[in-house]
């Protein structure tokens, strides 16, 4: 291969020419490929700042203007992941975009293993060579394209540690690897990867990255929409799924009965202590362990899930900075509050404007320092903290008047003449206002009945978007209406979740737990991808799809999506109106 290939600074770099040439990849190269790399020194900093921060892509060079970098610049990472296993010259170009998304953070971390900037790139160079060879012989990435290439360079220095190249690994290192198990990876590696692609990406690109969401969607084929939507949703499956893993190795099958106490007692917003959890903790080392995960995910998410999903000083590699934090002259952490907003102070400010309305307007006026923290903490939330502006313009000298509906306020004059049953003499009308309704059915899963099929976490219902009766629809979770489209039944007999608005289509999983859910023509039930419309509903309410009987469908912004099913209670569906 030609020796100009160029890296994502825009130059070329000697030694690295094992990370660029997918031809001699395609003879099989294996686990060790990559070792023969030139270990030449690079002395190209002229476009790397150091940092490796992955913010390679604001750089004019890196906009892939020319046609080599540039072909590609708009697909998605599955994209080039696909592109690498095609012809030599897609390969190459997809593999050149690869690099000028990912190679900066890869060097950075690499910098963080090694003893000396050679050895950074030498080990870069190598990751890039494995993770090639791998995706030519048919192995997709575990995760995000820039997670996997982390990964895969503590699988690369690990290997360093076992020959004399041990002394070019960074102090401690070497011993680090030796009280550690490569087998089973970083702690929160399995909950992380047991998750959807997507999901991981948005939590990776998103959180731990701190990339811009225009960013994110071009790695993950999304838009931005998707992302901002989408964002909040998928860190809140990666808490569960993490304390599914922990509680998971506990041998006491009792543990599972603590698992709402401890997310009760983690939550971001309300905590909930429980004396019978602490007095369990105090004995049972995986609930505690469970606990303290939660709570760091809350407190410092960014920090903990880089411990936690990567092999070697995940702190150190987030701490680095970001180009969008490093623009707005912040600190890493800042931008947490996009993911954790510190609502807490909000609630806090909305309970002083109600019920002490006084204290509220000498706190605005005369410039206390609560008040500007509190809008530190959440400068993407603005309408939170003006909501109690709308409550304050309401004068009302009664607090207990203040705590309810616009509708008690009236009634706050001290007269009770207008009340019927002051002024009636009869007790008629008491005993007819008293009168029971019948009871309401009690809630039970779907059955063969047409009804709403509606979610016990969310109360949204399942529906078909845009009420579009045709092949492939995508099947939603939306505020529950009378339309026909929200009405299903199950039919036990062929296992399928059929709709009331076109009884000949049927609930479909698409055959992948990665493509959310949708519609398809009951009648292929009994063809060659039958099981794709085939599911089972349990008594809680779950739907298990019977391509993949451990995971359940589960709403996901206003998106349905199969995730493994870990008990949830927005993974229960019960029937609603008929």
């Amino acid at each position: 291969m030609a020796r100009d290939q160029h890296d994502g600074d825009g130059h070329a770099e000697p030694g690295d020419e094992a990370g660029n040439d997918v031809e001699g990849l395609r003879e099989g190269a294996g686990e060790g490929a990559g070792d023969g790399a030139e270990d030449q020194p690079d002395n190209d900093d002229s476009g790397d700042d150091g940092d490796g921060d992955g913010d390679n892509c604001a750089d004019s060079s890196d906009s892939g203007g020319d046609d080599e970098h540039g072909v590609h610049a708009t697909a998605p990472d599955a994209r080039l992941t696909d592109l690498l296993r095609g012809d030599t010259s897609a390969a190459q170009s997809a593999l050149a975009e690869l690099r000028t998304r990912h190679r900066r953070a890869v060097l950075r971390y690499a910098r963080l293993c090694t003893a000396d900037e050679p050895a950074a790139r030498q080990l870069t160079a190598q990751t890039f060579t494995m993770a090639v060879g791998e995706t030519v012989r048919g192995l997709d990435p575990s995760g995000p394209w820039r997670h996997h290439l982390l990964i895969l360079t503590g699988r690369v220095a690990a290997s360093w540690a076992a020959d004399e190249r041990a002394d070019r690994l960074a102090p401690g290192l070497t011993a680090h690897f030796g009280e550690t198990d490569p087998a089973t990876g970083p702690r929160l590696l399995a909950a992380f990867q047991s998750l959807p692609a997507r999901v991981q990406g948005l939590v990776w690109y998103g959180l731990v990255e701190q990339e811009p969401e225009e960013r994110t969607a071009l790695f993950l084929g999304c838009t931005r929409e998707d992302v901002t939507y989408e964002s909040e949703p998928a860190f809140q499956a990666l808490r569960h799924s993490v304390l599914t893993a922990l509680l998971a190795r506990s041998a006491n099958p009792s543990c599972q009965d603590f698992r709402r106490l401890i997310e009760e007692a983690a939550h971001p917003e309300n905590p909930r202590h429980s004396t019978d959890l602490q007095d369990h903790m105090a004995h049972c080392g995986h609930c505690a362990g469970g606990y303290r995960e939660l709570a760091a995910l809350r407190d410092t998410p960014r920090t903990a899930l880089a411990e936690g999903l990567l092999a070697w000083r995940g702190t150190a590699y987030v701490m680095g900075g970001s180009a969008e934090t490093r623009s707005r002259g912040g600190t890493a952490t800042v931008t947490d509050a996009r993911w954790r907003p510190s609502r807490r102070l909000a609630l806090v400010a909305a309970a002083l404007a109600v019920a002490a309305v006084p204290l509220l307007y000498l706190l605005a006026s005369g410039g206390s320092e609560p008040a500007p923290a509190a809008a530190a903490h959440t400068p993407d939330r603005p309408p939170v903290a003006t909501a109690p502006a709308t409550a304050s313009a309401r004068p009302s000298a009664s607090p207990s008047g203040t705590g309810k509906s616009p509708g008690p306020e009236r009634t706050s004059s001290p007269s009770k003449s207008p009340s019927p049953t002051a002024t009636s003499p009869k007790p008629t009308p008491a005993k007819s206002a008293t009168k029971k309704p019948a009871p309401s059915p009690e809630p039970h899963p779907p059955n063969g009945t047409y009804a709403q099929v509606v979610n016990a976490g969310t109360g949204l219902c399942l529906d078909i978007r845009d009420g579009a009766m045709e092949l492939g629809t995508d099947v939603i979770a939306v505020p529950c209406t009378s339309s026909r489209t929200q009405r299903w039944r199950f039919d036990s007999d062929r296992g399928v979740l059929q709709s009331y608005a076109d009884p000949d289509y049927c609930l479909d999983s698409r055959g992948s737990v990665q493509r959310g859910v949708g519609i398809w023509e009951c009648r292929s039930v009994d063809g060659g991808n039958g099981r794709n419309l085939r599911f089972t509903v349990d008594a809680q309410g779950a739907i298990h799809p019977a391509i993949a009987p451990g995971h359940a469908v589960t709403p996901y912004g206003s998106g349905v999506v199969l995730f493994p099913d870990q008990g949830r209670e927005d993974q229960r569906w019960r029937a609603g109106a008929s």
